[in-house]
């Protein structure tokens, strides 16, 4: 045991309202100490040496270990959360399979990032050669799972291709994890409804930027006409027909500087007017390029943990995570089995890649589908965190999964300064004192 150093990953604070805790990012773990065991920590923490572990007695040192409070070596660890993770994104037996079956969209966000918009549909040449690739991975590498997206443009423009696509993806048999779309909800009506329901669609993103009088400013039709009446009226249908216990929908809000006064309001109305355990409602932190004009009124990463704090503690509202994820996840555009497909059969590893021609990764007409070996690789290994020396060192490295690999890739290659570190950076003991807080008052 002389060997064993105080890890990286621990947190040890005591707290004022809550006594001495103790937070280990590697194995996640939260603990409430004792004054004896809280001092003996604080001393070994400052000074990991022979002396100050033999105040511990060998069931607790075993237990430390155990534990990874107490490590041989923190660098040893990041390996292994390297490999974990490589095994993770390298599994083909699963495959996270978004599919836009069309580019174009009825609405012209204020915001949108979507710069390559173009009129066209999948084809059924398109459908089959999708359904073929699904096929093969089947049968060659064993696929047996999906995490599916439909996506756009406006994917409910061509409902007809999501029933027939949908139907047919079903027929093979994959174990699907999620089922869900992304859509403006316009054109949200009973039709489409008992469509998304007969292929198994259960989750649905749906935008709403306020009251009509800030919505209809931020995403109206592309005649200019106000959407606001209309998305609320298809939710007033949904919640009141058959199928609002089957499919869930998260209401994503979009807030920056402009509009955050009037965000709580809008909560209230839209949570009481659907009381549903189906519905969410959570703040959407608008991105824009540094070039946009409009950037100075994006929030920065501790104005949008300010603003979830603000909401949390005044009102009870909790919208952002208050601990951390128990899985080392990876972002879809790193995972080298993911795929975004276009309507024309074209393969993006990125929703804010979808129709720019230039960051094309393949095409499920070729017969090797891969085409842009240097993005894949780019994002693949690239930017991976783990080989990145600030990372490596990093005492929230195991919760923080590298941030944003589009804004990474920004700032590697195009010599960009977003802000990729996770919400908790520098803020942990507050979101789990807000945490502790919250479980206390039950």
């Amino acid at each position: 045991m002389d060997k064993l150093n105080w890890s990286r990953y621990n947190f040890l604070w005591n707290s004022e309202k809550y006594g001495k805790l103790l937070y280990n990012s590697y194995t996640n773990g939260f603990l409430e100490l004792n004054d004896s065991l809280y001092q003996e920590l604080n001393d070994i923490s400052k000074n990991s040496n022979k002396q100050y572990l033999k105040t511990l007695s060998k069931e607790e040192q075993q237990y430390l270990k155990d534990h990874f409070i107490l490590v041989e070596n923190d660098d040893f660890l990041v390996e292994r959360m390297h490999h974990e993770s490589m095994s993770r994104i390298y599994d083909k037996k699963h495959l996270v399979l978004t599919i836009a079956p069309t580019q174009y969209c009825n609405f012209n966000c204020t915001y949108c990032y979507e710069n390559w918009r173009t009129k066209g549909s999948m084809s059924d040449e398109t459908e089959e050669a999708l359904i073929r690739y699904l096929e093969q991975q089947k049968r060659h590498n064993g696929l047996e799972s999906l995490s599916l997206t439909w996506y756009g443009g406006e994917p409910l423009i061509e409902y007809n291709r999501i029933k027939s696509l949908g139907q047919k993806i079903k027929k093979l048999g994959f174990h699907i994890h999620e089922n869900e779309i992304v859509t403006n909800g316009y054109l949200f009506d009973e039709k489409r409804i008992q469509i998304l329901t007969d292929v198994g669609i259960n989750q649905i993103q749906i935008t709403i930027d306020g009251f009509k009088s800030v919505h209809d400013k931020t995403r109206p039709l592309l005649n200019g006409q106000g959407t606001f009446d209309k998305i609320i009226q298809n939710l007033d249908r949904f919640y009141a027909g058959s199928h609002n216990n089957v499919i869930s929908i998260a209401l994503r809000v979009n807030i920056d500087k402009s509009n955050k006064s009037s965000y709580l309001d809008i909560y209230n109305w839209l949570s009481k007017r659907y009381p549903f355990e189906t519905f969410v409602v959570y703040p959407g932190w608008i991105h824009l390029d540094e070039n946009n004009e409009k950037k100075c009124d994006c929030f920065t990463r501790n104005e949008a943990t300010d603003f979830c704090f603000e909401l949390c503690k005044n009102h009870g509202i909790i919208s952002e995570k208050l601990y951390p994820d128990d899985i080392n996840m990876e972002c879809m555009a790193r995972n080298p089995n993911s795929m975004i497909v276009g309507w024309q059969g074209e393969i993006y590893k990125c929703f804010e890649d979808l129709g720019n021609e230039n960051l094309i990764v393949g095409s499920l007409h070729n017969e090797d589908i891969w085409t842009n070996h240097m993005l894949i690789s780019k994002y693949a290994m690239g930017i991976d965190h783990y080989q990145d020396t600030v990372c490596r060192k990093c005492s929230y490295l195991p919760i923080c999964y590298g941030g944003c690999p589009i804004r990474r890739l920004e700032n590697k290659y195009e010599g960009k300064l977003n802000d990729c570190c996770t919400p908790f950076k520098g803020r942990l003991e507050e979101f789990l004192e807000l945490l502790y807080e919250s479980k206390r008052e039950r």
